[in-house]
């Protein structure tokens, strides 16, 4: 019995050392490699990096880059066994995510790790879904928005079964617009092609959008007989044109640029807007540039006219609208067949160059250089709004002034890029090239000059930075309200003492140095730029300065801001800038004026200051800032010891909660200034 317990024994000891055994020759295989990673795919952040790489080996291996990689650096490249590699990549941010091949060898084996990089988002939208183009072909755009260079998209295309293939050609992406040549269609049936644009970034995510394009069918304009811009605009009266007519001119507008045309608010909504209208403006000029019309087509999809484009455009079927005061041409209902011929433009089209003073009513929707301008209060940006409200307003009206005394008004749509990019707009004078529009504008009290401009690129602006570079100096400024100065103002250091030269601003109601919550207080102005840290949707709270009471109810009469300087020793002419805007109930109707001896006043012109918006109840007659005006002064007011400049509230008339007009102004309501300059030429 023991012998046989024995034998049981030595047969499980037996047993358990082959089982050991077994055990120890597994995990040696197990773990016994010539050459092994931990993960193929790595991932690193956009910062600049170092990364660890383990890698498993029975010996040496070494690692190496599949490809010359200037953005990666290996610092540790070998190793014995279970070891690190050692990775440095240089700083991704600001690009397209990117990847690097990776190989590692060891033991007669190798092995493949993908190093990827973030970056930016990868972005690829095209505006327009379907771009329509004539049976004569040519080159057209529609706006992109991508970060995506041309050369690293998948481009694919679908063509229609109208029978032809690969006439669309020339794709290039630039200034924010795709481009596109469509050859002549030769077929009497329109035709389509679906163009596809993607993009697979280097983390495997696939970016893409599409557009159609659609190109008419041949069409016979028999019979059409070319008129010029003259017969268009006096032989022509309002209504459907019925004669077999066209025109031939030359395109300053582009199709998808932000600044063609006022957006209207929508009727429905009054707090938002429908940018219909600047979808729709097409603006030509005679092809000598010295007429102009303007085309409204009937759907932004119609509307394929490219700056610098000759075209000639068919009359028949569309609407004419003859306006006056000033006389200017508006045609609607512009679609696509009525394009006979659209050709891109050769060489660099120049714009007409004029002083403000000689512009004409024919100069309207043409391509006009206005010279020696400057901005009258350059300040902030070319918005000088309040942010919040992006969404209920659509243009700002920038007052500008030339050499000879005249002003008029840059206008500037919001969803310019450039408006407000935290930059100070120019100071200096130069030139502003544009379209020369007419305009009304609610938010500015509806009339805001026979004449506008609005601007196609920054460029446009072409103004010299510094002021001393200009053709005007600055006789005395102010521009904020002193905090520092309150508590104890003094004659010569008070909230209202002059940022630039000489002289007094005060409320005539009021005691001079009273800086009281009853006198002159500071108040806010949108002039910041964005990134300064004191500013809050552009708001500066000290920006400018306001008061209250402005109708004297015992001599029923109106009060006055008054401005005083000397013009001793100035021969040249001087000028009056101002900014300002009223509360609801605060006075809206002005008179300005001047003198030299407080007595005897004269007229320098009327003007209304309009109610800041009220953001429950934003009315369109209501402005998001303020409004700017400029004072030309005749020459008797230089040369003189003393020069008074008053702003007279004309009449008790004020805006209300419902309307621009109808209220009566109330002794608490504020009426402010932002900005007031006198400057003379040098």
């Amino acid at each position: 019995m023991k012998k046989h317990l024995f034998n049981c024994y030595i047969l499980i000891a037996a047993g358990l050392l082959l089982a050991i055994a077994a055990c120890r020759k597994t995990e040696a295989y197990r773990f016994s490699t010539p050459l092994a990673i931990d993960a193929r795919i790595v991932r690193i952040g956009a910062a600049a990096d170092t990364t660890r790489i383990i890698v498993y080996a029975d010996g040496d291996w070494n690692m190496e880059l599949a490809a010359e990689t200037p953005w990666l650096k290996l610092q540790t490249a070998s190793g014995h066994g279970k070891s690190d590699a050692l990775v440095e990549a240089t700083d991704n941010n600001g690009n397209l995510p990117r990847a690097a091949k990776l190989v590692v060898k060891g033991g007669g084996k190798s092995d493949t790790i993908i190093l990827q990089q973030k970056g930016i988002t990868p972005v690829l939208a095209i505006t327009d879904e379907t771009a329509q183009t004539i049976a004569n072909g040519g080159t057209y755009k529609s706006v992109i928005n991508t970060n995506v260079p041309m050369d690293l998209m998948t481009i694919g295309y679908g063509y229609d079964s109208s029978g032809t293939a690969n006439w669309l050609s020339g794709l290039q992406i630039k200034d924010g617009y795709l481009f596109f040549k469509v050859d002549t269609n030769q077929l009497p049936v329109a035709r389509g092609v679906m163009l596809r644009l993607s993009y697979l970034d280097a983390l495997g995510t696939t970016t893409k959008d599409s557009i159609l394009i659609k190109q008419q069918p041949g069409m016979s304009y028999e019979g059409a007989v070319q008129k010029d811009f003259a017969y268009v605009k006096q032989a022509l009266t309002n209504g459907v044109i019925n004669e077999n007519i066209f025109v031939e001119g030359v395109v300053i507008s582009d199709k998808g640029h932000p600044n063609m045309a006022q957006n209207l608010n929508k009727t429905t909504d009054k707090h938002s807007l429908d940018k219909t209208e600047n979808s729709i403006a097409v603006y030509v000029q005679s092809p000598d540039g010295s007429s102009g019309l303007y085309f409204k087509t009937k759907t932004p999809g119609d509307n394929i006219f490219n700056f610098n484009d000759r075209v000639k455009i068919w009359l028949k079927g569309v609407t004419v609208q003859q306006l006056q005061n000033p006389a200017r041409t508006i045609i609607s209902g512009i679609d696509v067949m009525h394009i006979m011929k659209k050709d891109v433009g050769t060489g660099v089209l120049q714009p007409k160059e004029k002083y403000m003073s000689a512009l004409t009513d024919n100069d309207l929707y043409t391509y006009v250089k206005l010279k020696d301008v400057e901005i009258s209060v350059p300040s902030g940006s070319f918005t000088n709004i309040n942010e919040g409200y992006v969404a209920r307003m659509d243009c700002y009206p920038m007052n500008i002034r030339d050499v000879q005394g005249s002003s008029m008004y840059m206008l500037t749509n919001l969803d310019v890029l450039y408006r407000r990019d935290g930059k100070r707009v120019p100071q200096g004078s130069g030139a502003i090239t544009g379209i020369l529009v007419h305009e009304e504008y609610d938010r500015y009290g509806g009339n805001i000059g026979r004449y506008s401009i609005r601007h196609l690129k920054r460029e446009d602006i072409a103004l010299n930075d510094d002021r001393n570079n200009g053709f005007s100096n600055v006789l005395a400024e102010w521009s904020r309200f002193k905090t520092e100065y309150a508590a104890t103002p003094t004659e010569t250091q008070n909230p209202l003492t002059p940022d630039i030269g000489n002289g007094r601003i005060y409320q005539a109601g009021k005691k001079y140095l009273d800086f009281t919550s009853n006198g002159i207080t500071a108040t806010t102005d949108y002039n910041g730029l964005l990134q300064e840290p004191t500013t809050n949707k552009g708001a500066v709270s000290n920006g400018g300065w306001g008061g209250k009471g402005w109708w004297n109810t015992t001599t029923n009469t109106g009060d006055s801001w008054v401005i005083e300087v000397s013009t001793a020793g100035i021969t040249t002419p001087v000028s009056v800038q101002i900014e300002g805007n009223s509360d609801i109930g605060g006075p809206r109707n002005f008179v300005a004026e001047w003198s030299v001896d407080n007595t005897s006043w004269n007229s320098l012109g009327s003007f209304t200051f309009e109610d800041v918006a009220n953001w429950s109840n934003t009315l369109l007659t209501q402005v998001a800032g303020q409004k700017v005006l400029n004072f030309q002064l005749p020459q008797a007011a230089s040369g003189q010891d003393k020069l008074l400049v008053r702003l007279r509230v004309a009449n008790k008339n004020a805006g209300t909660t419902n309307a621009a007009t109808g209220g009566t102004v109330t002794a608490t309501a504020t009426c402010r200034l932002s900005h007031v300059s006198v400057k003379y030429n040098k």
